[in-house]
């Protein structure tokens, strides 16, 4: 199961899914993951495929007859199934004739990609494809959307057997607890700060080289960075400290990154001229923010990673254990000076954990997007891995000068 597809039915999940009841999962062998995972241990769960494997309960004898009564499913998942199933519409009657009134079915299918046959691999899929699906089984379709990241370019499908679920069309709200109080590791050590300079200064300098006409920031905390801004912004943050203040010419968006490029890409009506990324530090959300970011910025602008040298391998924690914390954000940097040469990259000595410049940016290289499920497989792969000694003395690091800063950015 590749991540885009994981990612997408968590989204189902999350956004449309009634009380728990039966859930039957077409195609559920476990390979390389399984959507069992996104639900309760104890969950009435059952996988079905062609053949036994992980995470199969029920192996089909009749290809096109599901071996459960009438109106007796609550949730049916399918997930990268379809293309392999030769009549993929005689699937679909028998979803709609086993999911009980008002039941869900959530469906993602390739609408890209190469040839995988498992035993065949018939079709792809495009969005009036679901729509048609709909009509033919007498399911209503209330969602659909298609995933430019990976290969295959996922398209996925929220039905309803009748009922009255309407489309969400904004985040749900939802508490972080990104503003707990983290308590002081009892190793003083750990709590190493770092730098020639405090990273506002140099976010500072770039402000006033820059002069962004539209500055975007994700990740706003009690909003120190933010007020350097003095044109139009955009703040994202899914839980900003409750003391934040921001200006007349500031639009705070209460959501995380993922749902604001998801819900709200209207928003940027023009090219962004300096972002800051100071989001959660997981490598794999830096990874998402940076590709959603690029893609909206100006050819001139510039982009600026936040905890990218941490001080002691504590800080590197998936789970923060210190009050002083970079995660392995330190991973999304080496894989980005290891896959996009054409970027100008300057590691910064800033306090208390570093600054990553990017320049020469450019909004239709799709290398990081096609290369998404694979990056992130690797990303998962090598997650906990020890930070090199090379990083924790910032051996890569520059002074954090003016004239230092100009060459950065090409100014």
């Amino acid at each position: 199961m590749h991540p885009t597809s994981m990612e997408n039915m968590q989204r189902c999940v999350d956004w449309y899914s009634l009380p728990l009841g039966k859930i039957v999962d077409l195609g559920a062998m476990n390979v390389n993951g399984s959507y069992r995972e996104l639900f309760p241990a104890d969950a009435d769960y059952v996988g079905v495929d062609l053949e036994p494997g992980p995470g199969v309960d029920v192996v089909l004898t009749d290809v096109y007859r599901l071996p459960f009564e009438d109106e007796s499913v609550d949730l049916i998942l399918c997930g990268q199934m379809l293309e392999h199933c030769a009549h993929f519409w005689r699937v679909f009657t028998e979803i709609a004739r086993v999911l009980r009134p008002e039941g869900m079915a959530f469906v993602i299918a390739p609408s890209s990609g190469p040839v995988h046959r498992f035993p065949v691999d018939c079709y792809r899929f495009y969005p009036d494809s679901y729509q048609a699906l709909a009509e033919w089984s007498g399911l209503r379709l209330i969602h659909s959307w298609t995933d430019e990241r990976g290969h295959w370019r996922d398209i996925t499908g929220v039905f309803q057997k009748n009922g009255s679920v309407e489309r969400v069309d904004a985040p749900k709200p939802m508490c972080v607890a990104a503003n707990a109080h983290q308590a002081p590791h009892k190793d003083q050590g750990v709590e190493l700060r770092a730098g020639v300079r405090d990273y506002l200064e140099l976010l500072r300098d770039l402000h006033q080289l820059i002069q962004p006409q539209l500055y975007l920031e994700i990740g706003v905390r009690k909003g120190f960075s933010l007020r350097l801004a003095k044109g139009e912004s955009i703040a994202i943050d899914p839980d900003p400290h409750p003391d934040i203040a921001v200006n007349d010419t500031t639009r705070l968006f209460r959501c995380t990154s993922d749902d604001f490029f998801f819900f709200y890409p209207e928003v940027i009506d023009r090219p962004i001229d300096l972002a800051f990324i100071d989001g959660m530090h997981l490598a794999e959300f830096v990874y998402r923010d940076f590709i959603n970011v690029e893609r909206v910025m100006d050819r001139g602008g510039v982009v600026v990673i936040d905890d990218v040298l941490p001080n002691h391998p504590v800080q590197t924690s998936r789970t923060r254990r210190s009050q002083i914390w970079t995660g392995d954000v330190w991973r999304f940097a080496e894989m980005l000076s290891a896959n996009r040469p054409d970027l100008r990259l300057t590691l910064f000595d800033c306090a208390p954990t570093g600054l990553l410049v990017i320049s020469k940016l450019n909004p239709k290289n799709l290398v990081l997007w096609t290369d998404y499920n694979k990056a992130m497989r690797n990303l998962m792969d090598e997650a906990g891995t020890q930070v090199p000694k090379t990083v924790l003395e910032r051996s890569g690091a520059v002074e954090p000068t003016i004239d230092i800063l100009r060459t950065a950015i090409g100014r």
